[in-house]
């Protein structure tokens, strides 16, 4: 049987942050991906505050201080004290996949899934077992990992088209007869614009969801008939990073905000935490404690709005106004 010190299941950005930053040590790593191209998932892309201590390709993204918010059409402006950068997710990961190249200590295998696990292998296709000291869960909202640890999940929804015209505003919707507390975007990268919403599925299903997706489109006058759509879940049910010898990170973990769908730079923030605790088991997850609390004041505010569904649209004028403030603002979005 094989042996390497640490399995990580899943090369997204919390995987391959991990990878990185166990890099160049004494440990053996194998990096595992079930689709044979790192880095392609449904995405808008967006990288706030919270990932700005990383190593990132921002010559490849996009940066905008300004949102144009738009609540039953009528237009809000808001500047952020920290512009979010849009990067492709497709070239986040080949840039993170190149930073783990690098490191002769580290085996990347794509096109492997994962199809079984214990404490102390994992099965892949074909019968291939691998055993480890360490197992780290970056595999998603869908992860084997975590249903191997038999943790529930609490699933959102994103869904968007991709087309390639480039705009020029990034655009947020706010529609609470369409979308209850979720949100439409517009992200324009550098090459081509994605357009999606982020909903509840329990409170807005994947159909009206999408049908609410065209009408706010259509009224802002973007064909999207030939533009190509995808949808995914993610997870925002936070139930711990480590389980013995086992650990999650990023999405697997349940670490997105379900406020607002942001999971990159939570994702990032977990992996580097995981590695550095394997690293030094005195490291007791400094910044994913910091990133839980920027996490749950976010939910507390959502959690309001999903209790007076009739008064969203008040609550909405009312977030607008108090987000202007530079220390509510710093408060709400956090920052390492």
């Amino acid at each position: 049987m094989e042996f390497y010190d640490v399995v990580i299941v899943g090369a997204g950005p919390a995987g391959l942050k991990c990878a990185e930053v166990l890099g160049g040590t004494n440990l053996s790593v194998l990096l595992l991906e079930e689709r044979d191209t790192v880095g392609q998932k449904t995405c808008a892309g967006g990288l706030t505050a919270l990932a700005r201590n990383f190593s990132l390709p921002l010559h490849k993204a996009r940066a905008f201080s300004e949102y144009h918010m738009l609540l039953n059409r009528r237009a809000y402006i808001m500047t952020k004290m920290n512009p979010i950068h849009i990067i492709d997710r497709l070239e986040l990961g080949q840039y993170q996949l190149d930073l783990v190249l690098r490191h002769e200590n580290i085996t990347v295998e794509r096109g492997t899934a994962v199809r079984e696990i214990t404490r102390s292998h994992v099965l892949l296709d074909g019968g291939r077992k691998i055993s480890f000291r360490y197992l780290v869960g970056a595999d998603g909202s869908t992860s084997i990992v975590r249903r191997y640890l038999g943790l529930k999940n609490r699933l959102y929804l994103g869904m968007h088209y991709e087309f390639p015209e480039v705009h020029e505003k990034m655009v947020l919707f706010f529609r609470p007869a369409l979308l209850g507390s979720g949100y439409g975007w517009i992200f324009p990268h550098r090459t081509f614009t994605s357009a999606g919403v982020y909903v509840n599925p329990a409170r807005v299903p994947a159909r009206k969801a999408k049908d609410a997706l065209g009408t706010l489109l259509e009224e802002y006058g973007i064909d999207y008939r030939k533009a190509s759509f995808s949808a995914a879940p993610v997870n925002c049910l936070y139930r711990g990073i480590r389980f013995g010898n086992i650990f999650l990170a990023g999405d697997a973990a349940g670490l997105v905000s379900a406020s607002t769908g942001e999971g990159i730079s939570y994702a990032m923030v977990s992996g580097a935490d995981v590695a550095r605790h394997l690293l030094d088991h005195t490291y007791d997850f400094d910044n994913v404690r910091k990133i839980l609390s920027v996490k749950r004041r976010q939910e507390l505010v959502l959690s309001l709005f999903d209790r007076l569904p009739y008064l969203q649209t008040t609550l909405f004028r009312i977030f607008f106004s108090l987000i202007k403030i530079p220390g509510l603002q710093k408060y709400y979005s956090g920052a390492l």
